[in-house]
């Protein structure tokens, strides 16, 4: 009867444990690195449910560690800022500037969860509420 309890006992223990971890999936070396610096492009982008990855082809997103961004293509350079809303880089805001407001570019000028990333890719997912988007850069 004792040995069942302690096996109740460990169980209950470790359940507790397992409840208690977070659900984001992004790296703590995030926090010792800004994982998103670098040079990339978007390797996939879907906006309710629809495949918009196309529309951003010949383009290249060129992140400074400093908080400024520059994307290249479609005949234009564009400067963009981003930065951490919280400490634990979960989430990302972007914004665009100088660009047609009619650009596929604007898909991006919002807040994004942060949800992942590793050594070639980061993934992304859309904060907002009327609009569920995901989107996948790939390291150049």
């Amino acid at each position: 009867m004792k040995y069942i309890k302690i096996v109740a006992l460990v169980f209950f223990i470790l359940s507790l444990g397992t409840a208690c971890k977070k659900d984001c999936n992004t790296s703590t070396s995030a926090l010792a690195t800004e994982p998103i610096t670098g040079s990339w492009r978007v390797s996939s982008f879907v906006k309710d449910s629809v495949d918009l990855t196309n529309q951003f082809n010949g383009y290249m997103l060129n992140c400074n560690n400093n908080g400024s961004m520059m994307v290249q293509g479609n005949g234009g350079n564009y400067n963009w800022t981003w930065n951490w809303n919280d400490a634990n880089h979960t989430v990302c805001n972007f914004r665009i500037m100088g660009c047609d407001k009619n650009s596929i570019l604007w898909e991006m000028d919002e807040d994004w969860n942060f949800t992942r990333f590793d050594s070639s890719n980061c993934y992304f997912s859309n904060m907002n509420t009327t609009h569920h988007s995901s989107m996948k850069w790939i390291k150049n």
